[in-house]
């Protein structure tokens, strides 16, 4: 390997450093460099990536524990958390980054990132194609590393570091089937499995595919098939240490696949293959996208020219041609595109395994340059010409709006001067040299201009976040993460926000919140929490704080709150901090229940219901929390129809539709409007916005319905007070809902079954991947913990073991006797302590079985 790098240190100094360049001057032009106003931050990027950077480095510095979070969704397995999220040998750079300048350490990691991933595809693709000349490596390794895939989809930061470890995979497999030495592949197939399973999990159909068509060079051998099997399984089981607790999380928490319940793919046309690989193509990253594939047009050309080589057997090329169409199939047939996919249709970024395309077609570029003086020149123009029409059938169909004047004159320009390079280099018009250095300036500088309109693609559909924007939320939470975090040091907290920047803001500025956005979650107690009142419907990848009752604060122990929006909640007393007021009623994670809990049904549509029966279950009281009231005066400027407890306002003129209601909120209540279930004609203004009037004091909301409760807070009133409400909804010619209801919680009931809950005392505290908790009981009972339930929590009281019981579905109970006692609540995930094993079994079982066949 010395050897290697002082021979190639040069290329493999530009193979860094071209893309990381390319990808930097991108950024630039679109006003995004070092601590720029315009930010890395796109789309997940902002709302999630930052946020997960930003808690790892907290971890780095606090030692909170990599098991469990009580950032998130009221607690998260953070090992199954990372294995999706945040599987990086980068990560410790966060080290030296905090919230307020993560953004910064993302821009740096993906400039790293793209610069890696030119090093180890130049690194393998020399070693598998030695006799190429180092400039088509070079070229050959730029073309992967700024495949349209990465590009346009660069701001899910996790998925870069896949593609570090391709080549090595790749090369690994090459060297394993041509000389025996299997320890790079293994190696590099355990880390890109232990780093992000299910990247893994397409690799592992690819490569499948890969080594029966790279079998047909030499013909059928049973020894390379049980080498590359037992060399693979072997890696697999090494990778059970990440793999197994996240697949027991994922069983446990996990989707229901996906039913196959049509013959095509969405949106799916005869030409999709060649729109994709216009030069500058981009049409979208969310829902009805033609899979990504593009990886320049000389690297499809040679691709192409692959079956027109006189040196590769007619069987190779079969395969080869089987595959590549196995794959194009896919991006066509349903089950076949849910298969790659784990049978679970993704959350937009379709076809998340087109990347498998575009190494194919690298890997059959190589193939035809170490052949290049086998094509004839009648076999460029005449698969030059192949090309161009389908390229031209493309643009006549006008089927891709995205197709445009600009792409097709780029690809035909770039088209020509590689049909021109080709035919010199046949004809001897340029030296071999010259052929090659000139190959490598057009293509990085295609690869660059494509790469600015995929970034452009971005900053239209995601938009790339302004920093000051970003710091302004930063400037107002994080000073009240901090305060929470000096005051509460001996005391277990949570805080969430009226009107938060994302659900992840926990994660970001290091507080225990209930709101979470995660492809990785507790499913059980998300479903849980919205019978409850808080929005986690579907598949549960968001769960939303706003929009909720007091009573539900202080069951979950909503101790603070960030209001800047809302009217005045009953019991939150203002702290020192402007907009950051403190629940005087909120219990603690732990609430002791008389004589044991059991679970209450819970039904949907039925929040106040539902709130009811749980917290007298927990209270051992039958209380009656909810009284509902009703309007003096409803007035609206649109038509009004409906049944079935659903209600439509039509728009009758060219004002907003708007409705109102007066009415007198009860004394010593908190009040509330129950709007549900809103669908709206726009799907660009899905939110209402609300006016509240009494007296002099007017207050406007805006709510986005989609991503919060139900429960519109109208305030707390001392004495009976008259209350206008009003409702608008902008830019929609109707709108749809459920009836509308007003509920009062009266705070002589409410106060009553806290002070309840609160007599058998109970306090807790935060400690490395746990809780330590104390309970003076007057009587046995249960421990109710609003944790969600999960098999890796074990507890001891006083020092001895009990069972972790399952409440409420989502939540945890521990029985304890009358008393005082200590409870010790620790998390290990799941699977980890068997995965470990298999772990240490693996490498054993590696080095034993490549010893003995390196000595046959």
């Amino acid at each position: 390997m010395i050897t290697f790098i002082k021979k190639n240190r040069l290329f493999l100094l530009a193979s860094f450093l071209l893309p990381l360049l390319i990808m930097t001057v991108n950024f630039a032009i679109l006003g995004i460099y070092w601590h720029s106003n315009t930010t890395v931050l796109a789309g997940d990027a902002y709302h999630q990536y930052v946020a997960f950077h930003a808690l790892f480095s907290s971890i780095l510095h606090h030692g909170s524990g990599f098991f469990y979070s009580f950032t998130s969704g009221l607690g998260l397995n953070f090992l199954s958390f990372s294995a999706y999220y945040l599987g990086s040998f980068f990560m410790p750079i966060t080290y030296f980054f905090n919230a307020s300048n993560m953004p910064d350490a993302l821009y740096l990691l993906t400039l790293l990132k793209f610069g890696c991933i030119g090093l180890s595809s130049f690194i393998a693709l020399k070693n598998m194609y030695s006799k190429l000349s180092n400039w088509l490596v070079l070229s050959l390794s730029g073309a992967y590393a700024l495949m349209s895939f990465l590009v346009n989809q660069s701001e899910i930061i996790m998925w870069l570091d896949v593609f570090i470890w391709i080549p090595l995979i790749l090369w690994g497999l090459h060297s394993l089937m041509d000389t025996q030495k299997r320890t790079l592949y293994f190696v590099s197939l355990a880390l890109l499995f232990i780093q992000n399973y299910y990247f893994g999990f397409m690799m592992a159909i690819f490569l499948t595919g890969y080594f029966f068509v790279r079998m047909t060079f030499d013909g059928w051998s049973f020894r390379k098939l049980l080498d590359f099997a037992i060399t693979s399984l072997l890696a697999g089981l090494a990778s059970l240490i990440m793999i197994l607790p996240m697949y027991l999380d994922l069983k446990a928490n996990g989707e229901a696949f996906t039913p196959v319940t049509s013959l095509w793919t969405d949106k799916s046309w005869y030409l999709d293959i060649f729109s994709k690989n216009f030069v500058a193509s981009y049409d979208t990253t969310q829902y009805g996208a033609v899979p990504s594939i593009y990886v320049g047009i000389l690297t499809l050309f040679l691709a192409i020219l692959f079956f027109a080589t006189k040196s590769i057997r007619l069987r190779t090329k079969i395969a080869f041609f089987l595959l590549l169409s196995f794959i194009i199939a896919s991006f066509y047939l349903r089950a076949l595109d849910l298969f790659w996919q784990g049978m679970h249709t993704p959350n937009m970024f379709l076809h998340r395994y087109s990347f498998v395309f575009s190494i194919l077609v690298v890997i059959m570029a190589a193939e035809t340059l170490t052949r290049l003086a086998e094509i004839r020149l009648r076999w460029l123009l005449s698969l030059s010409f192949l090309t161009c029409t389908a390229f031209v059938a493309t643009v006549l169909s006008k089927h891709y709006n995205y197709v445009k004047s600009l792409n097709s004159t780029l690809t035909l320009l770039f088209g020509i001067a590689y049909l021109v390079l080709l035919v010199a280099s046949r004809k001897k018009w340029l030296s071999a040299k010259q052929f090659y250095i000139f190959v490598s300036l057009f293509m990085f500088s295609e690869l660059a201009i494509n790469a600015y309109y995929q970034l452009n693609g971005i900053s239209d559909e995601w938009h790339y976040s302004s920093r000051a924007s970003y710091d302004n939320n930063t400037k107002k939470i994080m000073p009240a993460a901090e305060k929470i975090a000096k005051d509460d040091q001996t005391d277990f907290s949570r805080m969430d926000e009226t009107q938060p920047d994302t659900a992840n803001d926990g994660m970001k500025y290091g507080y225990n919140s209930l709101s979470q956005f995660s492809s990785v979650r507790n499913r059980k107690s998300s479903s849980t929490l919205n019978l409850l009142g808080f929005r986690s419907d579907g598949t549960n990848l968001n769960l939303r704080y706003p929009l909720n009752t007091v009573l539900m604060d202080s069951i979950f122990d909503i101790r603070y709150n960030l209001n800047s929006n809302e009217p005045a909640k009953y019991g939150f007393e203002p702290t020192s901090l402007p907009n950051l007021t403190k629940n005087t009623a909120a219990l603690p994670p732990a609430i002791f229940v008389a004589n044991g809990y059991s679970d209450v049904k819970l039904k949907k549509k039925a929040i106040i219901a539902n709130q009811t029966a749980f917290v007298n279950a927990l209270s051992g009281t039958s209380s009656q929390f909810f009284k509902q009231f009703y309007t003096d005066k409803e007035t609206t400027n649109a038509a009004i129809t409906g049944g079935n407890g659903r209600v439509t306002l039509t728009q009758k003129n060219a004002a907003e539709i708007s409705l109102s209601y007066t009415v007198t909120a009860p004394a010593k209540s908190q009040s509330y409007l129950k709007f549900a279930d809103a669908t709206y004609q726009n799907t660009d203004a899905q939110y209402v916005k609300v006016t509240l009037s009494s007296g002099n004091a007017t207050r406007t909301l805006f709510v986005n319905t989609y991503d919060t409760g139900s429960l519109i807070n109208l305030g707390y009133f001392e004495k009976s007070t008259q209350v206008t409400v009003t409702l608008e909804f902008p830019q929609n010619r109707y709108v749809n809902f459920d009836t509308t209801e007003f509920w009062a919680m009266p705070v002589n009931t409410y106060n009553s079954a806290i002070a309840k809950l609160k007599s058998n005392p109970v306090t807790a505290k935060e400690v490395k991947n746990g809780l330590n908790l104390t309970v003076t009981a007057k009587t046995s009972g249960d421990l109710f913990i609003t944790v969600p339930y999960d098999k890796g929590w074990s507890a001891k009281v006083d020092g001895k073991s009990v069972t972790v019981k399952q409440a409420q579905t989502g939540f945890m109970r521990v029985p304890v006797s009358k008393g005082q006692h200590k409870v010790q609540l620790r998390f290990v995930p799941q699977g980890l302590k068997a995965g470990s094993i298999c772990f240490v079994i693996a490498i054993v079982l590696f080095t034993i079985y490549n010893k003995k066949r390196s000595r046959a």
